[in-house]
């Protein structure tokens, strides 16, 4: 089960986080999810597809003991699909105890599920990071 809005799945992530709650975590990603791993909590980037690579993900980050904080600064939706930008922190625990913080600015693309709520279809926690932006785009031929 989703959020009951796409604006509202990343405060909802935020919660199930903020409980230590990998099962609430793991249900608002839609079953054919992927999600971009972050390297301060994974230990890489690779994509995470499905569901059960979609828990592993939620654990490894409720393994820090978190509290997250979000704000999503703007909701496009197209039918049975939205996009949110997102920017978030953490502060948790490494695996040796010692205090982390981790803040980026996600984009994200939900799914409208059969139920009415909605879930996130494609998430990528850094993918809006500035320090991907450039002055401007290279001259297009």
């Amino acid at each position: 089960m989703g959020a009951p809005s796409p604006e509202l799945c990343n405060l909802w992530l935020a919660r199930a986080f903020n409980a230590q709650d990998v099962d609430a975590a793991a249900a608002m990603y839609h079953p054919d999810a992927s999600v971009v791993q972050v390297d301060q909590v994974h230990g890489g980037t690779k994509t995470a597809r499905g569901a059960a690579a979609i828990r592993e993900t939620m654990a490894a980050y409720i393994g820090m003991k978190p509290h997250m904080d979000v704000i999503t600064h703007h909701t496009t939706v197209a039918g049975d699909f939205a996009m949110t930008r997102s920017q978030w922190l953490i502060r948790g625990r490494d695996r040796n105890g010692n205090p982390v913080e981790i803040h980026h600015h996600g984009m994200e693309v939900h799914r409208k599920l059969p139920d009415g709520t909605w879930a996130f279809f494609i998430d990528h926690p850094f993918g809006a990071d500035p320090s991907w932006a450039v002055e401007a785009p290279p001259e297009t031929k």
